[in-house]
């Protein structure tokens, strides 16, 4: 079996661009644990370090368009008495489908890794009246109840791997339809990102093109490139300042074709990218590319970012200081 093998290609204004051509095929997934137990019904998601994410007005904003999500989380929080600032762990949150005038969206939350996940656990049977048990992929896990709000039953269960989930039953029952199979495309999409970085996020973008996620909001449609099975991205904070620099990688998956067809798409960014990083010093952006995967490394202020995510519908950031 031979080495994947790095070929260094031609400039792009400025930018390295590297094929990556792979001969022995795609090892196994190194997407994060966030990523890897999503259920496989996810169209968008994101996640980020506790403490900092919550300090993000535009994620709190981004909650409210989920009806009782931002809600969910403080009467958590707050009841099980879990300070998100003293912890290492992560909030992340699964969009399952948009609202379509008819159904409330599907949302799910999930609180993973923190420091002491057994505490956590602990903290729930102790806060939130215990309700019966939720059938999940031949296991029964115990349900807590948090709210009850019209047609809305806002529990929590934790998983086997420790994991706190909270959202509707109807929502929580979409735990039972499994994750993502070995090389799907969001995987893939995710190996190409910093699973570290304090804010990472990824779409599904077949079923929201093909209209299977309900109603996807038109500037995402919009802003999505054709031809792709999925897309992530990463921001890790560098810098503190309005001008300055902060990593943002981004990474897209899909047919040999659709790589093809993206890649312009890419390029472009690239070289708007570098117009706007107006000779500040830092790396040059790269692009790195595979027969079935397309990936963008490069430093932005906090202000370009912000319209990176708008481009995407992600919510943006009001302030890119790295708490570990």
């Amino acid at each position: 079996m031979n080495l994947p093998r790095r070929i260094l290609g031609a400039t792009l204004g400025g930018a390295a661009v590297l094929a990556l051509a792979l001969a022995c095929g795609r090892q196994r997934s190194t997407a994060p644990d966030w990523v890897g137990s999503a259920p496989a019904g996810t169209v968008v998601a994101m996640s980020g370090q506790a403490g900092w994410l919550l300090e993000q007005r535009s994620f709190q904003t981004y909650l409210a368009k989920f009806p009782y999500a931002d809600q969910t989380l403080d009467l958590f929080l707050k009841k099980a008495r879990i300070d998100p600032h003293l912890e290492s762990g992560r909030i992340n949150f699964y969009v399952l489908s948009f609202p379509d005038g008819r159904t409330p969206p599907d949302f799910l939350i999930q609180l993973g890794g923190f420091k002491d996940q057994r505490a956590v656990q602990m903290a729930i049977t102790e806060a939130f009246p215990a309700e019966g048990s939720l059938p999940v992929r031949k296991k029964e896990l115990p349900v807590y109840v948090i709210l009850d709000v019209n047609q809305f039953h806002i529990r929590a269960v934790a998983d086997p791997g420790g994991r706190i989930w909270l959202g509707d039953l109807r929502s929580l029952a979409r735990l039972d339809s499994g994750t993502f199979p070995p090389r799907h495309p969001v995987l893939g999409a995710t190996e190409w990102i910093n699973a570290r970085a304090p804010f990472q996020g990824f779409i599904q973008t077949r079923p929201m093109l093909e209209g299977l996620s309900g109603s996807v909001p038109p500037e995402l449609a919009r802003n999505l490139p054709q031809g792709i099975d999925a897309l992530a991205w990463s921001v890790t904070p560098g810098d503190v300042g309005r001008n300055g620099l902060h990593r943002f990688e981004l990474s897209i998956t899909g047919s040999p074709e659709g790589v093809v067809q993206v890649a312009p798409w890419v390029q472009r960014f690239v070289a708007v990218a570098s117009t706007l990083q107006g000779g500040q010093a830092g790396q040059a952006p790269e692009i790195l590319q595979e027969r079935k995967r397309i990936g963008l490394r490069c430093q932005l202020t906090g202000e370009q970012i912000n319209q990176a995510l708008a481009r995407l519908s992600q919510p943006g950031l009001s302030g890119l200081v790295h708490r570990p």
